[in-house]
């Protein structure tokens, strides 16, 4: 996973990490913790993020293209209950993923650009499932097989995520959103998902609380 979205970031001129990584490197690099090295962890540094939200009438008002307009089909935000489980984020992740996938009337099969929170390399095995994109258990093969590629059934974090695009914290879950509406207008350049119509954002927070938003193209 970390050596795909080391790859993706080397093509985003935004990101915090800028180079093609291989197997060896990444699993080589300066432990952290565990079997995880520095490559296979968010990177600690600034960044910044801005998006504009605007009814239909505010694009006539101000005169904005609305052909550009990248809509909001759900947004949706849970908080963990009281309970803790062993997987909380996953089981976190399934719960808010699945109200916004509901909220929009979208299958998760039929989604083109996923951002996810992948902090630690780990992660974004267990959010792609948990998400629906496969079943319990598969992600590591379809990983392995190029379904998360851009170009494969479904581009994962095609901004390089958080192990390469950076995890500034605060502005993290504005910029998945800013990189899911390049994607969506079919400007993301080198790193662009062909034909890309359905975007979700997903993010969590400590543990404790998860937002997942659902954009499409119309």
């Amino acid at each position: 996973m970390a050596v795909k979205n080391h790859r993706n970031g080397a093509r985003n001129a935004n990101a915090h990490r800028q180079k093609d990584r291989t197997l060896e490197e990444v699993l080589r690099g300066k432990p952290v913790s565990g079997t995880l090295t520095a490559l296979q962890c968010c990177p600690v540094g600034e960044g910044a993020a801005a998006v504009i939200l605007s009814s239909e009438e505010g694009l006539r008002r101000y005169g904005l293209d609305a052909s550009r307009a990248i809509r909001i089909a759900s947004s949706v935000a849970r908080s963990e209950r009281p309970g803790n489980v062993a997987d909380k984020d996953a089981t976190l992740t399934r719960e808010t993923v699945g109200a916004a996938l509901t909220d929009a009337q979208i299958e998760p099969r039929t989604i083109d650009v996923l951002e996810v929170h992948d902090a630690f390399a780990i992660e974004e095995l267990l959010y792609t499932e948990a998400a629906g994109l496969c079943a319990e258990g598969t992600a590591i093969h379809h990983l392995k097989e190029g379904v998360f590629d851009i170009g494969g059934r479904c581009a994962v974090s095609p901004s390089g995520g958080l192990i390469a695009m950076g995890h500034p914290i605060g502005p993290t879950g504005v910029g998945q959103i800013a990189e899911l509406t390049l994607q969506l207008r079919r400007e993301a350049g080198t790193r662009q998902q062909p034909n890309a119509r359905i975007g979700l954002a997903h993010m969590v927070g400590l543990g404790s609380v998860c937002y997942a938003h659902v954009l499409v193209r119309d």
